[in-house]
């Protein structure tokens, strides 16, 4: 009775910290909100997002990107629309899951382009003013993220989906970027033995580099000691597929409690293609392996009635 009494109340902890979706369509500056890869910097999250417009039937519409900020994981500034690359004469297409990374003063924001072109746009801010740090692609690969280890080393990771690169298949992919932050130092390096279909992230916890991406229905995820291993370990399960999306991740630690962002497209009137930024606790074993990720709501949306907008 005791245990059935700690799960009862651990279920309500958890459906009290729900936060989800982080906007909701009543808000008035409301923007659908895709594939979230979130940052912190200065003590804040940020979470940089790609916008889809309310009434799109697929990704082409997907044109430029918006940024989220907190500095409590409760209350939300939404900045809107920051970045419009279809401004810089190089870059057009569709433009799907772009992720930040800081370097020296500078905030560099990696961005594809025509699905798999990747441009770059910096800043002195993390939310912008952003504006044009090359005048053409630096490389080729699809949903394109960035980290600076302890050493200051950058790497750039991805996956060859929709891209041709080293042997057949679809794998998960890392290279070494130079100082500028705008070159790649040496080739790409496949990472997974497993193919993948996309969506690949990684991050470094207490040593160890965790690499995730989506294959099928699943999110799974990979460890390694070192940030370009030939291969990482897979190590199974991290999430089920987001409600009605493609699961697109990032995962972030934020005053000693990581989190899990992803997105849905069972709330606000969106779909597959019009989802929404969502967060959810993550939580380690003593191993360093990740308990599966519990997708959760507000408790207060719960109780709105399904496909009506608040007025």
């Amino acid at each position: 009775m005791k245990n059935f009494t700690f799960l009862i109340l651990l279920m309500v902890n958890q459906l009290s910290n729900a936060q989800n979706p982080i906007l909701w369509d009543t808000d008035s500056n409301f923007l659908y909100t895709a594939f979230p890869a979130a940052e912190v910097y200065n003590d804040k999250v940020y979470v940089y997002c790609s916008r889809n417009q309310p009434d799109a039937t697929n990704y082409a519409t997907m044109q430029d990107y918006m940024v989220l900020e907190t500095e409590d994981m409760k209350n939300w500034v939404n900045h809107g629309v920051v970045l419009k690359p279809r401004e810089y004469s190089w870059a057009d297409g569709q433009m799907n899951a772009a992720d930040v990374a800081y370097k020296d003063g500078w905030y560099y924001f990696y961005f594809p382009y025509n699905k798999t072109h990747i441009g770059v746009a910096k800043s002195r801010n993390p939310e912008g003013p952003w504006e044009e740090a090359v005048t053409d692609k630096i490389t080729s690969i699809f949903d394109p993220t960035v980290i600076i280890d302890d050493d200051g080393q950058a790497y750039i990771y991805g996956n060859d989906h929709k891209v041709d690169i080293g042997e057949p298949g679809t794998y998960i992919m890392g290279a070494k970027l130079k100082d500028n932050m705008t070159e790649l130092d040496g080739d790409w390096i496949r990472l997974s033995k497993k193919e993948v279909k996309e969506a690949a992230h990684v991050f470094k916890r207490k040593g160890i580099y965790y690499f995730h991406a989506s294959v099928g229905a699943k999110t799974v995820y990979w460890m390694a000691d070192t940030p370009l291993p030939q291969y990482a370990t897979f190590k199974g399960v991290l999430a089920e597929n987001s409600p009605d999306s493609p699961n697109h991740a990032s995962a972030i630690e934020f005053k000693g409690q990581w989190y899990f962002f992803y997105h849905r497209g069972d709330v606000n009137n969106g779909s597959f293609f019009r989802p929404s930024a969502c967060f959810d606790k993550m939580t380690f074993n003593p191993d360093g392996t990740i308990q599966p990720i519990v997708y959760t709501l507000d408790p207060d949306y719960r109780q709105r009635p399904v496909g009506i907008k608040d007025e």
